[in-house]
């Protein structure tokens, strides 16, 4: 009932907001500007980065910005999802009734379009002149979203900024209506202006499948009579994504040939729209814009799409207002070298955007201010040079911005579709060697039999090999140019190959060094990923472990998987360099810098802020800084968590303020603390709200749940109550006991406070677990 009510407050304020627009909106004046979006949907890759597009290649060398868009949306059915969501400025959901637009004067069901929709609306159509009629199904399922989605908030913003908006053709199949290009264009109560969506766009075409395909003269004459009138108009050219609804039944020598024809008519279209507005009185804008993958693409989870923004006719773009610029994030250039790559604030990627980034760019190109609802940033252009950051240095730059499209999108795939089987493998090997030990020290201790001490050197390469592994998967994109990315088991072969090695080099120069390998990988791996993240994180972004711009997580700085990584092999790897060289004082001043630079890396803005990994790198730091110098916690635990809380507010505090003055666009960090100064409390309860989601669904089905259960229970039950074993360790190995319990603190920090906490629990406490395990396998004293 609560889920109901809010759904319908939620539609009753879009439909009032709609009703307070104005009936008939100003046709846009002379020197107005105007804006064009081309919905391509299921447009692969591949085919946008093709030389087969002489006229858009034209209009984007005059100062356009080409990229891939991350087009994640909330769920529901993908397609109709992903147009939902350019509409709302937010990631959305939506049903299978996203498809139900009609002009006015049509018929649905033997009823008219107008009278269906004034009873399931209880609204007047008025004059406009498409309806869409599944609006109240997209209100209740965007309904119990944190971010409070609005289906059609930028067709809203755009008429109550008193301009009129259009929308023109579909993709409707013999056996469905896909009017989806509506979802982009409507207002809040599910309605366009003008333009015309029915079977009158469709040309009866017996080449084609079932007979239709887009008539693109009856699309130009529709958006003749348009253009004179709207700010906004969308053409949904649906012939690719009906051959790709289609693609299990066509030949595939065929639907690459019917493909071609489809890229050829759009890139024709392009053409004349290009003429057209070279002669208009208006500044015209073109996008381009794929909002889901084809078919095949979408059942790998390939979710980048193309996308092209550029202004349209002879005059060059110098740049849109309110565009910021940095030293890899410029305004759009005069275009004399070709298209820049697309980027914005939110992904800071030179040639990686997000969906949400598209209705922002529209609004501002415009001249109209985004309403607060929208989650993304408009699109700017970075130069060819800038994704040089993003890759290995062994990586070869692409020679112009279409093939480094179509390289960005190959990397990011090719990790992508690794990635689970690496982490399977990396958790499974931490589960059975930790479960192995555990049920190995039980049994003898039943049996009292020989334990794991019985192979200690054993054990000791099995958890240097955990340590190792990190290491390995963050160093292999040094050598992608000696692995194909169409041979992913070359690339699981050469991860595998490099950890071992890095694990054996370490056993063997320390045989007679216990806790010595331990350190040392532990504070390589420290080092490697500092200066990878200072450097831009161009190894982080290439790897495995680290993030990628397909699940859209995040995009720049370090993740939670390393995030905890670096957090918990700075403590194993401080804590045994103390135990190596005990007695020697200035080294725990170096411990304590090492903890100042790891903080410092995820806390600055400029290295791409990461705030739950700031609280719990000072949480764990402060606590071991304190076992260190006292040999106990000085406080009791609630003071002690009060003063850990005031450290991580002034952190916070002085990263958000350099957030927000150095950037004229801040970083996640400098926006909420903009709303906080603002008081605007129910936007950051809705981050709050949608961070606790994120790690409720973590834990229900992430398998790195279970290795943090393991990980956890093995040192909180060892460290807790520590018995006579770990006393003993305490006395031999102070310092690295403390800092086991420093990551065990950071940890738990991270699973309070982080958006995907469970994943920086696990890969925090790996270190640490790993080691606490050498340090009872190898004790003298383990009893027998």
């Amino acid at each position: 009932m609560l889920l109901l009510a809010q759904a319908a407050f939620s539609f009753s304020a879009a439909f009032a907001a709609a009703e307070a627009a104005p009936a008939v909106e100003a046709s846009p004046a002379a020197g107005a500007r105007q804006v064009i979006v081309l919905v391509v949907d299921a447009l692969a890759v591949e085919d946008f980065t093709s030389p087969t597009w002489p006229n858009l290649r034209a209009v984007m060398a005059r100062g356009g910005v080409i990229g891939l868009m991350n087009a994640r949306t909330a769920g529901g059915t993908a397609q109709i999802a992903a147009h939902v969501t350019l509409g709302a400025g937010a990631r959305a959901r939506a049903g299978p009734t996203g498809g139900l637009a009609f002009d006015a004067g049509g018929m649905y069901r033997d009823r008219p379009a107008a009278e269906t929709y004034r009873a399931l609306s209880g609204l007047d159509p008025g004059t406009d002149q498409v309806l869409h009629l599944g609006l109240p199904e997209l209100a209740a399922r965007n309904a119990d979203l944190p971010d409070r989605i609005v289906p059609g908030l930028l067709g809203q913003a755009v008429r109550d900024a008193g301009m009129q908006t259009a929308v023109i053709g579909n993709a409707d199949l013999h056996d469905a209506f896909r009017r989806h290009g509506t979802l982009v264009a409507m207002d809040g109560s599910g309605r366009v202006g003008l333009g015309t969506i029915g079977r009158g766009t469709l040309a009866d075409d017996p080449e084609w499948p079932f007979g239709w395909r887009t008539d693109y003269e009856a699309v130009w004459e529709a958006f003749l009579a348009a253009a004179p009138h709207a700010g906004l108009i969308v053409v949904d050219l649906g012939d690719v994504a009906r051959l790709d609804a289609y693609s299990d039944l066509i030949a595939p020598e065929r639907l690459r040939a019917l493909r071609q024809q489809a890229i050829g008519r759009i890139d024709a279209f392009v053409g004349r729209l290009e003429a057209w507005a070279r002669d208009g009185a208006t500044e015209a804008f073109l996008m381009l814009v794929t909002p889901s993958p084809p078919a095949e693409a979408l059942r790998r989870n390939f979710l980048l799409t193309p996308i092209a923004w550029a202004p349209l006719g002879s005059r060059p773009a110098a740049g849109l207002p309110g565009y910021p610029s940095a030293e890899t994030i410029k305004p759009l250039g005069d275009g004399t070298n070709g298209p820049r790559l697309a980027t914005s604030p939110t992904t800071r990627r030179a040639g990686i955007v997000t969906n949400t980034d598209v209705a922002p760019t529209v609004l501002a190109a415009l001249g109209v201010d985004p309403p607060a609802a929208f989650t993304g940033r408009g699109l700017v252009g970075a130069s060819l040079s800038a994704l040089r950051r993003d890759l290995p240095w062994t990586v070869p730059m692409p020679r112009d911005p279409w093939e480094a499209v179509a390289l960005i999108y190959r990397r990011a795939t090719a990790v992508h579709a690794l990635r689970p089987a690496v982490v399977r493998a990396f958790i499974g090997l931490a589960i059975a060697v930790f479960v192995g030990w555990t049920a190995w020290l039980a049994w003898a201790a039943l049996a009292r039999t020989p334990g794991p001490e019985a192979r200690l050197e054993a054990w000791r390469w099995l958890l240097l090999l955990l340590l190792a592994a990190p290491l390995a998967v963050l160093l292999v994109p040094l050598l992608e140019p000696l692995l194909p990315a169409a041979a992913p088991a070359a690339r699981l072969t050469v991860i595998g190959l490099l950890a071992v090695s890095l694990a054996s080099v370490a056993w063997a120069a320390g045989r007679q060094d216990g806790i010595g390998p331990f350190a040392w990988l532990s504070l390589a791996t420290v080092g490697a990923l500092v200066a990878d993240v200072i450097l831009g994180a161009p190894l982080i972004k290439s790897s495995i472990l680290g993030y990628d711009p397909i699940t859209g997580a995040r995009f720049y700085g370090i993740g939670n998987e390393y995030m905890g990584i670096l957090i918990g092999t700075a403590l194993v790897g401080t804590g045994g360099l103390l135990d190596r060289f005990p007695g020697r004082k200035g080294l725990r001043w170096l411990a304590v810098g090492v903890y100042a630079v790891v903080s410092f890396v995820l806390a600055a803005p400029g290295l791409g802020v990461n705030v739950g990994g700031t609280v719990a790198a000072v949480s764990g730091f402060g606590a071991t800084v304190m076992l260190l110098w006292r040999g106990r916690l000085a406080w009791p635990a609630g003071r002690f968590a009060v003063a850990t809380a005031l450290a991580v507010a002034a952190v916070l505090a002085a990263a958000a303020w350099v957030d927000v003055a150095a950037r004229a666009e801040p970083s996640h960090l400098g926006r909420a603390a903009l709303m906080l100064a603002r008081g605007q409390w129910e936007a950051l309860w809705d981050i709050a709200v949608r961070k606790l989601q994120m790690n409720v669904r973590l834990l229900n089905w992430t398998i790195w749940a279970q290795v943090m259960v393991v990980s956890l229970g093995i040192s909180a039950v060892a460290l807790h109550r520590p018995g006579q074993l770990i006393r003993r360790l305490q006395s031999r190995h102070p310092h690295l006991v403390t800092s086991v319990r420093g990551a065990v603190v950071a940890s738990l920090v991270a699973l309070a406070v982080n958006d995907s906490g469970v994943v920086a629990a696990a890969t925090s406490l790996i270190p640490a677990t790993a080691t606490l395990l050498y340090l009872v396998t190898a004790d003298r004293g383990f009893p027998r």
